[in-house]
Protein backbone atom coordinates (compact mmCIF):
# COMPACT_ATOMS: atom_id res chain seq x y z
CA UNK A 1 0.00 0.00 0.00
CA UNK A 2 2.97 2.57 0.69
CA UNK A 3 4.40 1.84 -2.97
CA UNK A 4 1.81 2.64 -4.31
CA UNK A 5 0.38 5.48 -2.59
CA UNK A 6 4.25 6.99 -3.01
CA UNK A 7 3.85 6.38 -6.62
CA UNK A 8 0.39 8.28 -6.88
CA UNK A 9 1.26 11.04 -4.46
CA UNK A 10 4.93 11.94 -6.17
CA UNK A 11 2.95 12.50 -9.24
CA UNK A 12 0.85 15.39 -7.81
CA UNK A 13 4.15 16.90 -6.11
CA UNK A 14 4.64 14.80 -2.46
CA UNK A 15 7.67 13.35 -2.34
CA UNK A 16 7.43 12.91 1.80
CA UNK A 17 7.79 9.61 3.31
CA UNK A 18 6.19 10.83 6.58
CA UNK A 19 3.37 12.34 4.46
CA UNK A 20 3.09 8.54 3.09
CA UNK A 21 3.07 6.86 6.21
CA UNK A 22 0.45 9.09 7.97
CA UNK A 23 -1.83 8.20 5.10
CA UNK A 24 -1.31 4.70 4.93
CA UNK A 25 -2.07 4.56 8.96
CA UNK A 26 -4.90 6.52 8.49
CA UNK A 27 -6.10 3.95 5.83
CA UNK A 28 -5.69 1.07 8.27
CA UNK A 29 -7.32 2.50 10.99
CA UNK A 30 -10.24 0.44 11.38
CA UNK A 31 -11.97 2.33 14.43
CA UNK A 32 -13.02 4.76 11.73
CA UNK A 33 -15.25 4.22 8.80
CA UNK A 34 -14.09 4.51 5.00
CA UNK A 35 -16.15 7.47 4.10
CA UNK A 36 -14.57 9.51 7.47
CA UNK A 37 -10.83 8.03 6.50
CA UNK A 38 -11.55 9.69 2.74
CA UNK A 39 -12.25 12.65 4.33
CA UNK A 40 -9.47 13.11 6.76
CA UNK A 41 -7.25 11.71 4.12
CA UNK A 42 -7.62 14.33 1.25
CA UNK A 43 -7.90 17.32 4.21
CA UNK A 44 -4.77 16.89 5.09
CA UNK A 45 -3.26 16.19 1.77
CA UNK A 46 -4.99 19.50 0.45
CA UNK A 47 -3.36 21.19 3.64
CA UNK A 48 -0.27 19.09 1.78
CA UNK A 49 -0.47 20.53 -1.86
CA UNK A 50 -2.89 22.37 -3.79
CA UNK A 51 -3.70 19.24 -6.08
CA UNK A 52 -6.51 17.22 -6.16
CA UNK A 53 -6.02 14.26 -4.38
CA UNK A 54 -9.96 12.63 -3.78
CA UNK A 55 -9.39 9.65 -6.39
CA UNK A 56 -6.11 9.16 -5.23
CA UNK A 57 -7.68 8.02 -1.77
CA UNK A 58 -10.47 6.21 -3.19
CA UNK A 59 -8.47 4.16 -4.89
CA UNK A 60 -6.09 3.88 -2.18
CA UNK A 61 -9.04 2.95 0.13
CA UNK A 62 -10.51 0.38 -2.31
CA UNK A 63 -7.00 -1.45 -2.99
CA UNK A 64 -7.04 -1.18 1.04
CA UNK A 65 -10.09 -3.45 1.50
CA UNK A 66 -9.25 -5.26 -1.21
CA UNK A 67 -5.88 -6.35 0.70
CA UNK A 68 -7.70 -6.99 3.72
CA UNK A 69 -10.57 -8.75 2.22
CA UNK A 70 -7.66 -11.16 0.85
CA UNK A 71 -5.59 -11.59 3.87
CA UNK A 72 -8.99 -12.64 5.88
CA UNK A 73 -9.06 -15.08 2.73
CA UNK A 74 -5.97 -16.40 3.36
CA UNK A 75 -6.25 -16.78 7.13
CA UNK A 76 -9.47 -18.35 6.82
CA UNK A 77 -8.23 -20.95 4.42
CA UNK A 78 -5.06 -21.63 6.85
CA UNK A 79 -7.22 -21.75 9.71
CA UNK A 80 -9.08 -24.35 7.48
CA UNK A 81 -6.03 -26.60 6.69
CA UNK A 82 -5.21 -26.15 10.44
CA UNK A 83 -8.24 -27.93 11.30
CA UNK A 84 -8.31 -30.43 8.54
CA UNK A 85 -4.82 -32.03 9.65
CA UNK A 86 -6.06 -31.76 13.45
CA UNK A 87 -8.63 -33.75 12.35
CA UNK A 88 -6.94 -36.32 10.04
CA UNK A 89 -4.61 -36.72 13.32
CA UNK A 90 -7.16 -37.10 15.34
CA UNK A 91 -8.28 -39.84 13.30
CA UNK A 92 -4.90 -41.27 12.76
CA UNK A 93 -4.15 -41.46 16.37
CA UNK A 94 -8.23 -42.98 16.77
CA UNK A 95 -7.25 -45.47 14.25
CA UNK A 96 -3.95 -46.57 16.00
CA UNK A 97 -5.12 -47.00 19.53
CA UNK A 98 -8.75 -48.81 17.86
CA UNK A 99 -5.84 -51.07 16.25
CA UNK A 100 -3.72 -51.56 19.19
CA UNK A 101 -6.47 -52.80 21.28
CA UNK A 102 -7.95 -55.39 18.57
CA UNK A 103 -4.39 -56.72 18.90
CA UNK A 104 -3.52 -56.91 22.35
CA UNK A 105 -5.38 -57.22 25.90
CA UNK A 106 -4.26 -55.08 28.45
CA UNK A 107 -2.91 -56.97 31.03
CA UNK A 108 -3.11 -55.69 34.77
CA UNK A 109 -0.64 -54.91 36.94
CA UNK A 110 -0.38 -57.20 40.31
CA UNK A 111 -1.36 -53.71 42.16
CA UNK A 112 -4.81 -53.43 39.70
CA UNK A 113 -5.37 -56.67 39.79
CA UNK A 114 -5.97 -56.37 43.80
CA UNK A 115 -8.20 -53.11 43.37
CA UNK A 116 -10.18 -55.21 40.79
CA UNK A 117 -10.52 -58.05 43.17
CA UNK A 118 -11.50 -55.71 46.02
CA UNK A 119 -14.02 -54.17 44.26
CA UNK A 120 -15.68 -56.75 43.40
CA UNK A 121 -15.64 -58.60 47.10
CA UNK A 122 -17.08 -55.09 48.13
CA UNK A 123 -20.08 -55.53 45.62
CA UNK A 124 -20.47 -58.83 46.25
CA UNK A 125 -18.46 -60.74 43.73
CA UNK A 126 -15.96 -63.09 44.87
CA UNK A 127 -15.88 -66.56 42.44
CA UNK A 128 -14.02 -66.08 39.32
CA UNK A 129 -14.02 -68.68 36.76
CA UNK A 130 -11.98 -68.69 33.72
CA UNK A 131 -14.23 -70.21 30.41
CA UNK A 132 -12.88 -70.64 26.82
CA UNK A 133 -14.98 -69.03 24.23
CA UNK A 134 -13.70 -69.26 20.63
CA UNK A 135 -10.23 -70.01 21.75
CA UNK A 136 -10.01 -67.38 23.95
CA UNK A 137 -9.87 -66.77 27.71
CA UNK A 138 -12.52 -65.19 29.40
CA UNK A 139 -13.05 -64.48 33.41
CA UNK A 140 -16.59 -64.75 34.46
CA UNK A 141 -17.09 -63.09 38.21
CA UNK A 142 -19.86 -65.05 39.85
CA UNK A 143 -22.31 -63.33 42.54
CA UNK A 144 -21.13 -64.69 46.37
CA UNK A 145 -24.16 -66.66 47.78
CA UNK A 146 -23.68 -65.17 51.17
CA UNK A 147 -23.55 -61.45 50.39
CA UNK A 148 -27.14 -59.28 51.63
CA UNK A 149 -29.72 -58.72 49.17
CA UNK A 150 -29.26 -55.83 46.82
CA UNK A 151 -31.37 -52.87 47.55
CA UNK A 152 -33.75 -51.60 44.61
CA UNK A 153 -32.91 -48.38 43.74
CA UNK A 154 -30.43 -45.32 44.93
CA UNK A 155 -30.56 -44.35 48.18
CA UNK A 156 -28.36 -41.80 48.52
CA UNK A 157 -30.90 -39.34 49.09
CA UNK A 158 -31.73 -40.95 51.99
CA UNK A 159 -28.20 -41.42 53.31
CA UNK A 160 -27.77 -37.13 52.69
CA UNK A 161 -30.38 -36.35 54.62
CA UNK A 162 -30.18 -38.42 57.51
CA UNK A 163 -26.60 -37.10 57.73
CA UNK A 164 -28.32 -33.30 57.53
CA UNK A 165 -30.92 -34.24 60.23
CA UNK A 166 -28.11 -35.55 62.78
CA UNK A 167 -25.77 -32.35 62.33
CA UNK A 168 -28.82 -30.29 62.79
CA UNK A 169 -29.69 -32.42 66.08
CA UNK A 170 -26.24 -31.62 67.07
CA UNK A 171 -25.94 -28.19 66.06
CA UNK A 172 -29.00 -27.74 68.36
CA UNK A 173 -28.08 -29.90 70.93
CA UNK A 174 -25.09 -27.53 70.86
CA UNK A 175 -26.86 -24.39 70.82
CA UNK A 176 -28.82 -25.61 73.92
CA UNK A 177 -26.01 -26.32 75.97
CA UNK A 178 -24.56 -22.52 75.61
Amino acid sequence: MAEYLTAELAKVGVDDEAIVEYCVGLLGDASMAAEERHEAIVGYLEAVTEAETGEIVHNAIARMAEEQAQHRAEDEQRAKDELDRAQERERAEFRRDMEAATREERQLTAEERKQREAFLKKYGYNALEVVEKNGEAEIVYREAKDTPAKSEGNDNAKVVADRQRAFRENAKAAHQKK
